[in-house]
């Protein structure tokens, strides 16, 4: 995987699919602090870190918290590139966060659960959340998986995909670390895309689980996809969908 995020971080932001409604969503739900400390970890290359950046104002500060310097280095040069000073690289691992204790207001991580330690991340956070501070775990549910348009057509894609967790299972590892979900909310998403375009994240891995076929398999079944939407779908330049991703809130 980290061979993976290397190889993909110069072309990350061109291949995955950006979702507003949660960065609202948790501007939303932080309104009534003054001032704002907040740790993105697994930021990858900054694309959730640089929305929040852009919602709010001087008095927001954001930790970009990944394990893969190239996406750091790629993040940096990012930011910089707009005048973004208010934010910080911080290389290190989910699961033993650079980060001190009693520091951040909130704490975010974005479709990035699956590769981490789940109990260890807890606790690290609880660890460096402020009392009344805020955790927010984005991510899709394997159920969530299989409905979308790769678990549904892309052969092999769900079992390859076995990193993901159910919400019963999330729950337990929340429940394990004494601590409990303060609310949890479904975003759901009308997908709009071209098979020239689905075919092109799929060959640059825009989902990590696209890392994990062999080149042979992988290639037998970009062909099977690409002959299971000419079926299913009739206009190719204009294939529609339904995806899901959860948010957990998790109060300190």
């Amino acid at each position: 995987m980290h061979n993976h995020f290397s190889t993909i971080a110069s072309k990350y932001q061109s291949v995955r699919t950006l979702d507003i409604k949660p960065v609202l969503y948790i501007k939303d739900k932080l309104k009534k602090k003054p001032k704002i400390s907040m740790a993105d970890v697994g930021c990858g290359d900054g694309r959730y870190a640089l929305e929040f950046l852009r919602y709010f104002d001087d008095s927001f500060y954001i930790h970009c918290v990944d394990y893969n310097e190239n996406m750091l280095l790629s993040l940096e040069d990012h930011l910089a590139a707009q005048n973004i000073t208010n934010f910080c690289v911080r290389q290190g691992d989910a699961n033993r966060l650079p980060l001190d204790n009693d520091l951040m207001d909130c704490i975010v991580t974005f479709n990035a659960i699956h590769h981490f330690d789940v109990p260890k991340f807890l606790s690290e956070s609880m660890r460096t959340l402020k009392d009344d501070g805020h955790l927010f775990i984005y991510t899709r549910l394997r159920n969530q998986n299989s409905r979308s348009i790769w678990g549904e057509h892309f052969p092999f894609f769900v079992d390859m995909e076995n990193r993901l967790y159910e919400l019963d299972e999330l729950e337990q590892h929340i429940k394990n670390a004494d601590m409990n979900i303060h609310s949890s909310r479904v975003f759901g998403y009308s997908r709009v895309s071209s098979l020239d375009r689905l075919v092109h994240q799929a060959k640059n891995n825009h989902y990590s689980t696209f890392a994990l076929y062999d080149k042979e398999t992988f290639d037998e079944s970009l062909e099977i996809f690409q002959q299971n939407i000419t079926n299913n779908f009739d206009d190719l330049a204009q294939i529609n969908w339904h995806d899901e991703n959860i948010l957990l809130e998790i109060k300190k």
